[in-house]
């Protein structure tokens, strides 16, 4: 019998680990989570949906689509639904990638990017931050596939104009640029930063999560807003149910609940600055966020961690996300925030070089 073994570009893949959580939600500041949790029309749509849990999903979200279709102002041809982001981005990487595609990206990157290129035998190119964004007069001149845009940064937080993003849809050579949005909703304006518009031009793709803004983050559903042609690809070679019955009724009144989902970014914007001041005020150099998180340079990051997880506080060390010397802290909610508060008000948290 041949002895099995698996692909060699798979050797030494380092897998994505997820954050480590608290003792407690409250304290749970490691995985961006929503600090408000899911609009409360979300339990019930879910209870409905589970009625029919003996029947197989809409293969293709058929409802979900559209009502994200009339959101974006787009035909639902444009539309896919997948579970999580995640495998929307494992999709691509199979139908652009495999068999020695190249995929540019930042460094730090989004894991999934990086990890989905490597699984299919293709190439990262990984160009370093400028000044904590994306390097994007760089990353043009890398010739490529795939081109990753996460707008806002996934560690940093900063956002790129859009105008920035066509220019490099422009001169980039890129086969596809794929703008991951999952947190644009927390921009200080998400209309004039989203690449949605730039749908049009062609050439570029949106990625969205229900994780993040929505609070959907442990039924996973994702979605991606593309060119019909791309789309098509996609759906032929994707899991036939992928989906499930419950997360895309919860998806559909999470985003027909436009109250709850302003009470979330509104709660957001304003806690991300009462974390980011609270740091500031101890010492520490804060990145300015547009996301659900802040990035904490710190001169001792294993301590920091290790003081914080003593007070019952998970965040994520910066050096499992490719930025060694700093800390990423989740928003959180209100008792959270007393929790850190109180946390941070021992001596011990102050920086230590």
């Amino acid at each position: 019998m041949t002895e099995l073994t698996a692909r060699p570009w798979l050797s030494g893949l380092a897998p994505y680990r997820p954050g480590a959580a608290a003792p407690s939600a409250a304290g749970s500041l490691s995985s961006n989570e929503s600090a408000l949790g899911a609009s409360p029309h979300v339990v019930d749509a879910v209870v409905r949906a589970a009625r029919s849990a003996h029947r197989y999903p809409d293969a293709l979200a058929t409802e979900l689509r559209a009502e994200i279709a009339a959101r974006h102002g787009i035909p639902t041809e444009q539309v896919l639904v997948g579970n999580g982001s995640d495998e929307l981005i494992f999709l691509l990487a199979l139908a652009f990638l495999a068999g020695g595609g190249t995929a540019v990206c930042a460094d730090p990157a989004y894991r999934v990017d990086e990890i989905s290129t490597q699984v299919v035998g293709g190439t990262v190119v990984s160009v370093p931050l400028a000044e904590d964004q994306h390097d994007l007069a760089a990353m043009a001149a890398v010739p490529a596939d795939l081109a990753y845009v996460v707008n806002p940064h996934n560690p940093t937080g900063t956002l790129v104009p859009r105008d920035a993003v066509r220019r490099f849809r422009e001169h980039s050579p890129a086969g596809l640029v794929v703008v991951d949005e999952a947190y644009i909703d927390f921009a200080p304006d998400p209309l004039a930063a989203t690449a949605v518009p730039l749908l049009r031009e062609g050439g570029l793709a949106v990625l969205r999560t229900f994780s993040k803004a929505f609070g959907l983050a442990g039924l996973r559903v994702g979605y991606l807003l593309a060119p019909t042609p791309v789309i098509d690809v996609l759906s032929g070679i994707r899991a036939p149910f992928s989906v499930n019955r419950l997360a895309q009724a919860a998806a559909l009144a999470a985003l027909r609940d436009r109250t709850h989902h302003e009470a979330v970014r509104v709660h957001t914007i304003d806690m991300r600055r009462r974390v980011s001041d609270l740091f500031t005020r101890h010492g520490y150099d804060v990145v300015p966020s547009h996301t659900n998180f802040v990035l904490v340079r710190v001169p001792d990051e294993a301590g920091l961690v290790r003081r914080l997880a003593a007070a019952g506080i998970a965040v994520r060390p910066g050096s499992a996300l490719g930025v060694p010397g700093a800390v990423r802290v989740s928003v959180p909610g209100d008792e959270g925030w007393r929790h850190l508060q109180r946390a941070m008000a021992d001596p011990g948290m102050l920086p230590r070089t």
